[in-house]
């Protein structure tokens, strides 16, 4: 009897085995089929991604010979230069007049050198007999001695001279060591033209490239690479140790595993390196799409053969129950579920029913309060914002009407106008995207008639602005002016403020970066701690507190401030927030 009731439970399985094998049965072949792809286009994508950068470096370091061997072999021609060789052996004998035609001339001569390259950032002649130092554009500078001496000796590096962190190539002449040279050529070659070249070997982000000299010990490339560069140097230490001048390795960087592809040039002794971590080489593999479509293929009969087989005993009422539970995100409606099935979603179906019932008597008053309490809290931190500068503004008018300066008195009382315009209008809460930037503006322009021109402000608009919906009053302009009263009057030279906006999907997101040179990391990290940690002990006077309690209140917990360090060198304050079409939305809707 035993044995016949295990036989017929094998027959009829229960839900749980039905489920498991089925995804089994799914899982398995896509992870299969998965795993295959992985490999392949791993392998695949490894060697065309490790093809094209040892195509690249190949490519810049031939360019880069190229170049820098043209140059080098321009210098000797001014060695025959008739001008320069006067000016180097009697220039102290002849007329300040032949002098300066003299001068001339070879100042003319480094000009067409300076420009004859982008890798050349300037074109010297170094002339003791004179005591000066004459480029493309200047004859009055003297002798940098220290520069002086390290380009009138032999380098035993290869033709490139490192000295102070700067990149040369001289000609002394005549070319003895032991006596003083009549006159030193140097070219200094632009590291910063270099930098860029090196981009287009590796991408930023995706890898770096790097000019390394053993024999000088000196380095060009990302500096925020000082330990990966180090253990390169080790790596072509023992690669030069072994006569190898070029190849494509693997190696461990910082901990991580890097493809690393180098070579070597004799003409200017130097190494070409770059080096990508594996991990963005094995990145989308775009190109097995065919293995994708038999993966989603297999997966799509597999799927529909298990929503038939428990089709009718779980999913036909979990989707009402599902579907019950969706409407009860309208609060007009109250879904209520047949009660009449004996089985355990007959127990569901009469619980939701009950809870339902519950609900409707407390949702009324709970939703309709929140609402209240925050359109309250809503207006409490709107009517804190007051034009504290109004007597300043005052001061400043009287100031242009004893000047006599009707002109600008006029477009002043226009800027305060608008301005308080704006501040007084209480019968919103919320104002176009547009109109809220041209408050700002207006702000700005009052400013500017009360600082002068010492503030320099650029605002970044985008087209977009004038087609987007409301948003709360006063976020930006509280911002603006946070810089003016804790930067701008305590900076002694001039201001710079950058205000530009960003969007992504239904967000909106408004930048203030200025060049402010008072805040450091930690006080920024302080900033941040204070708007986001034990809020409500905060004096909710503090302006970029008020605003961003007030866009939390009104678009959820996502929204808000945030700061950090500016591309100016200052405070970078980033508002988040989003716009809504055809007017005002509820507050729950726009937390939801």
């Amino acid at each position: 009897m035993n044995f016949m009731n295990k036989l017929a439970s094998l027959k009829t399985p229960s839900i749980f085995i039905k489920l498991f094998l089925t995804f089994f049965l799914v899982i398995t072949p896509l992870y299969l089929i998965t795993l295959r792809i992985n490999v392949k286009g791993s392998e695949g994508i490894r060697y065309e991604m490790s093809e094209s950068t040892m195509a690249r470096t190949d490519y810049f370091m031939n360019m880069l010979e190229s170049e820098i061997g043209r140059i080098s072999d321009s210098l000797p021609e001014y060695v025959v230069d008739q001008d320069l060789q006067k000016l180097s052996s009697i220039g102290d004998e002849i007329s300040q007049y032949e002098r300066i035609v003299l001068v001339n001339a070879l100042q003319r001569r480094l000009y067409l050198m300076k420009y004859s390259s982008l890798y050349i950032s300037a074109a010297k002649a170094y002339i003791p007999l004179i005591g000066r130092t004459v480029t493309q554009a200047d004859f009055d500078e003297g002798i940098n001695e220290p520069e002086f001496e390290a380009l009138r000796k032999q380098n035993s590096g290869g033709p490139i001279i490192f000295w102070n962190d700067r990149l040369f190539l001289s000609l002394a002449y005549p070319a003895n060591v032991k006596r003083s040279p009549l006159f030193v050529l140097g070219i200094e070659l632009s590291t910063k033209q270099i930098q860029d070249m090196l981009y287009t070997v590796a991408r930023p982000g995706q890898g770096n490239a790097v000019l390394i000299n053993l024999k000088q010990n000196w380095e060009i490339g990302d500096q925020r690479n000082k330990t990966e560069v180090e253990e390169i140097k080790s790596f072509l230490h023992s690669q030069q140790d072994k006569e190898i001048q070029s190849g494509l390795t693997t190696m461990s960087l910082n901990k991580k595993r890097t493809i690393v592809s180098y070579r070597f040039s004799p003409a200017i002794n130097t190494y070409l390196v770059t080096f990508t971590p594996e991990a963005y080489m094995l990145g989308p593999m775009t190109t097995l799409k065919n293995w994708f479509w038999v993966m989603s293929i297999v997966s799509v009969i597999i799927i529909i053969f298990f929503s038939y087989s428990i089709n009718k005993v779980i999913l036909r009422p979990m989707r009402k129950l599902i579907y019950a539970f969706n409407r009860t995100w309208d609060i007009h409606t109250y879904p209520v579920l047949p009660d009449n099935r004996k089985d355990e979603f007959g127990n569901l179906y009469r619980g939701f029913n009950k809870m339902v019932e519950r609900l409707r008597c407390l949702i009324q008053e709970v939703y309709e309060q929140e609402i209240r309490s925050q359109r309250s809290e809503l207006k409490r931190l709107q009517s804190q914002i007051n034009p504290h500068f109004l007597y300043n503004c005052f001061f400043v008018m009287s100031r242009l009407i004893k000047r006599v300066d009707t002109e600008q008195a006029y477009q002043f009382c226009m800027y305060m106008g608008n301005y308080f315009q704006i501040v007084t209008r209480d019968k919103t809460d919320e104002i176009p995207l547009e109109l809220e930037i041209n408050h700002a503006r207006t702000y700005v322009d009052i400013q500017t008639v009360c600082l002068g021109d010492r503030i320099k402000v650029e605002f970044q608009t985008p087209e977009w602005i004038a087609n987007e919906g409301t948003v709360i009053r006063f976020v930006l302009q509280p911002i603006i002016e946070n810089v003016y009263k804790h930067v701008f009057e305590h900076q002694e030279g001039d201001g710079k403020l950058w205000i530009h906006f960003e969007k992504n999907g239904d967000e909106i997101f408004m930048h203030a970066e200025d060049n402010g040179n008072g805040l450091d990391d930690s006080m920024i990290e302080l900033l941040n701690g204070k708007i986001t940690n034990e809020m409500d002990e905060i004096d909710s006077s503090i302006g970029i507190v008020n605003v961003h309690r007030r866009i939390q209140l009104r678009y959820g917990e996502d929204c808000g401030l945030t700061f950090a360090r500016s591309r100016l060198g200052g405070l970078h304050v980033q508002i988040k927030l989003r716009t809504w079409q055809g007017g005002e939305s509820d507050v729950s809707v726009a937390r939801r």
